[in-house]
């Protein structure tokens, strides 16, 4: 790879120009700075030494080029060549490149592999971008930007049309996707919008053509590895140019868009044997098909029984479901049956229910009635997400249906490892799946955002979504291939296209088994900093997962699931045995129990509260403790017991704003220790940081508390002022935020001046996208979904921390 060296008189500039060029190529560049002068008064300079020491550490085979602010930094860079030998010095180029914008179009190019003459031509070409848009340019250099691509070219080339829906377009970072996605083939490729066409190998073409969301763009490749070059594209276009998160669920609004743009893609080139769908999980997988149908219990022809018998028969047989419920709701995401217990105890639902009961239906009748009420409100609602909750009132009425009617629920048989095809599974379908014999799921229907999906996602299943046609043209036992990654379902592929994908299959196999071998090893980024890697856990059930994934301790152990799945609250002897057991299965890696972090939208139907207007703002977390001290102290006792026996406790508490509700609970603490008779108390007790009022309250907190963890899910809700479950304002719940990024800067700031530890533990933390950035504000402590952490872990290892220092 081509090295790049940035020379400059002020090493904060050239910090902040690496920063850049990093977070554009996802840390892939080799880079390196010499800038400033080591004089603490005078630190504005350049030194040779420091330019030539740069330059020996990035050139290699592939030479390096070198881009300089004004002044002495020219003088010390040529200084520097003359102290190098001469085979070193015809591999540098030194260019008048602007320093900012040439050296992140060297950078995209560079890390990309593209040769120096590339490399260079991209950062010359550099400042391009802005004049055309400042309109600098002259008609001539416009017509000259153009690539030349004859008749025969475009009749040849394979083509791929994409509605683009990042929220700021196509801008550097994708763009830096795109080139560094295409940069191994050798075949003609550019990138269309409208009348302008430029070079899909070049980011500074690339963002000359101003691609904003709602634009369509057109791929062209032509020549040996064409169809190759118009997959890879294809399948990037897929994850919005590494920006997936950013467009969250705006993605779902253009679904159908999606598929049709893949579907084209299939027909319009002769790729026969294959159905487009929607990515769900990705992966690769050949194996034999198996074909489920899961059909809801007919509504008996039976006679009415007396009202109270026809009511009483529809309560046992909800009653009944929400024991099965409960169970499942102790599982990993279990907030997805949590969900459905608290659908089937709607007082709206029932009540309408009953209604249909004295207007004479059965119980089987009035029930179907009033769920084909409600799924058809979920089916006409405006947001894809909204729409995709009609699976989960099926789900609810199927299973109650099968409680009144007696009939067998159809199983899911599948004697060995298979692909499971099906019109749409409902999430209790998926939680009873063994992972050893369904390798993959393919629908008909569903989608990204229903339940079934994210529990395949959650289970590490390879899913796709919306493969129209598959049940008709797919038998039961015919081999098949889901490819996970770009959303294809190959039922006929070619030889060659079979070979296609068996690599890319052992080359996604490899890639996991690299990160499962190494998930036992810390994470330690390449200059040798040790990160700590935890996991968030729900319960019990969670602990022996954790473990084999490599947690190196729990970083969230949310208690909420020992209140929510019973009609009693749990008693101190039961919360200390379940604290004490899950403590003693770590040794001596870290519990942190968080404090109950109910009340407002989470509520519990064992300490029924008022509703409130504005829940979110309401009595949350400990403002709910604090004012109903018989739910806290019974836990904070419970706690305080089992770190008597497993020392590795720690208690954290949510959703504080103040330094009093901090010292509040500590008198509760302090006060409850003392009626235990505990003489010596050492129990570490932190606080999430999630509300506004904690990040501006930081320093004076951080005085108070011996650890801080940042809950990003609620933070970027409040920091952005939107309802993360509002999908009318989805486009603003995005952590990347520069408020959000802020308000996380200022938190780890304040804990490190503090001396206290400061982690993540909300969805951020285990989004590998944002790994370098998190490390770079100095976040040393990640906890996240178990199922991530190997993930986390492998890219923990490939950051250089040495190159912010």
């Amino acid at each position: 790879m081509v090295g790049i060296v940035v020379v400059s008189h002020s090493r904060r500039l050239a910090e902040g120009v690496a920063e850049l060029a990093i977070q554009m190529t996802q840390g892939k560049v080799n880079l390196a700075i010499a800038a400033g002068i080591d004089d603490p008064e005078n630190p504005i300079g350049t030194d040779a030494i420091a330019v030539m020491a740069a330059l020996e550490e990035v050139c290699d085979e592939q030479g390096a080029v070198v881009l300089m602010d004004l002044g002495s930094a020219l003088l010390s860079t040529e200084m520097a060549l003359e102290l190098l030998d001469d085979e070193m010095r015809d591999k540098i180029a030194l260019i008048a490149a602007p320093i900012v914008e040439g050296t992140m179009a060297a950078s995209v190019a560079a890390a990309a592999g593209l040769p120096i003459e590339a490399v260079i031509a991209e950062a010359r070409s550099a400042l391009d971008v802005k004049r055309e848009h400042l309109g600098e340019m002259s008609d001539d250099e416009n017509h000259a930007s153009q690539p030349h691509m004859d008749a025969s070219s475009l009749q040849n080339a394979l083509d791929f049309t994409w509605h683009v829906q990042n929220p700021h377009g196509i801008h550097a970072r994708p763009a830096a996707a795109i080139v560094g996605q295409l940069a191994t083939f050798n075949c003609d490729m550019w990138l269309e919008k409208g009348e302008q066409r430029v070079s899909a190998k070049s980011l500074n073409n690339i963002a000359k053509l101003g691609v904003r969301c709602g634009d369509s763009v057109c791929f062209y490749a032509s020549g040996s590895d064409a169809q190759a070059a118009v997959n890879a594209f294809a399948q990037l276009a897929n994850d919005h140019f590494g920006e997936a998160d950013a467009v969250r669920l705006g993605v779902q609004e253009e679904a159908e868009d999606v598929q049709e743009s893949m579907q084209e893609l299939v027909e319009a080139h002769g790729i026969s044997g294959a159905i487009a769908g929607l990515s769900v999980n990705g992966g690769i997988v050949s194996a034999p098909a198996v074909l489920f149908a899961q059909e809801m219990p007919a509504i008996p022809v039976r006679e009415f029984e007396a009202e109270s018998a026809e009511i009483t028969r529809i309560q046992q047989a909800i009653e009944l479901v929400k024991l099965h419920l409960s169970a499942q709701a102790k599982l990993p995401h279990g907030d997805i049956f949590q969900a459905h217990l608290m659908m089937l105890s709607d007082p709206e639902w029932w009540q309408a229910i009953v209604e249909g009961i004295k207007q004479g239906a059965i119980a089987e009748q009035a029930w179907m009635d009033t769920v084909n009420t409600l799924a058809t409100d979920y089916r006409n609602a405006d947001s894809v997400y909204m729409r995709e909750r009609e699976a989960d009132v099926f789900d609810i009425a199927r299973q109650v249906m099968i409680q009144m009617t007696g009939e067998k629920p159809a199983a899911v048989e599948i004697s060995q490892p298979s692909i499971l095809l099906a019109r749409d599974l409902m999430p209790s379908d998926v939680a009873g799946l063994d992972k050893n014999k369904v390798l993959a799921i393919c629908l008909s229907e569903g989608g990204k955002t229903s339940h079934s999906a994210i529990l395949a996602r959650a289970m590490g299943i390879p899913a796709i979504v919306k493969v129209q046609g598959c049940l008709d043209q797919v038998k039961p036992g015919q081999v098949i291939t889901v490819d996970g990654f770009s959303g294809l379902l190959w039922f006929a592929p070619s030889a060659e296209v079979e070979a296609e994908l068996e690599q890319k299959r052992s080359e996604w196999l490899e890639a996991q088994q690299v990160a499962q071998q190494s998930a036992q090893q810390q994470a330690i980024t390449c200059d040798g900093t040790e990160i700590q890697v935890l996991a968030n856990i729900g319960g019990p059930e969670d602990v022996s997962f954790a473990l084999q994934n490599g947690a190196e301790g729990v970083g969230l152990f949310r208690t909420e699931f020992l209140f929510q799945t019973s009609d009693e609250l749990p008693s101190e002897d039961e919360q200390y045995t379940v604290y004490r057991d899950i403590a003693n299965a770590f040794g001596d890696k870290p519990l942190t129990i968080r404090s109950l972090d109910v009340g407002g939208d989470k509520p519990l139907a064992a300490y029924p509260m008022p509703e409130e207007e504005n829940p979110f703002l309401g009595l949350r977390g400990v403002r709910l403790c604090l004012q109903h001290e018989e739910l806290f102290v019974t836990q904070i006792r419970a706690v305080l017991r089992a770190h008597q026996e497993q020392s590795n406790i720690q208690l954290m508490i949510p959703m504080i704003a103040m330094v009093e509700e901090v010292r509040r609970v500590k008198a509760l603490i302090a006060r409850e220790a003392k009626v235990l008779g505990i003489q010596s108390l050492d129990l570490p007790v932190g606080i999430m940081i999630e509300v506004p009022a904690a990040v501006l309250n930081a320093d004076a907190l951080a005085q108070e508390v011996d650890f801080f963890s940042i809950g990003t899910n609620d933070l970027t809700q409040y920091v952005m002022a939107a309802d993360r479950g509002n999908t009318a304002v989805a486009e603003l719940v995005n952590y990347f935020e520069p408020a959000v990024i802020r308000a996380i800067e200022i938190t780890c700031i304040a804990g490190n001046k503090a001396g206290i530890p400061v982690s993540m533990c909300g969805e951020m933390a285990g989004d590998t996208k944002a790994t370098d950035l998190l490390l770079q504000l100095g976040l040393r402590k990640f906890s996240a979904s178990a199922s991530v952490l190997p993930a986390l872990k492998e890219q923990v290892r490939t950051v250089d921390l040495s190159v912010q220092a």
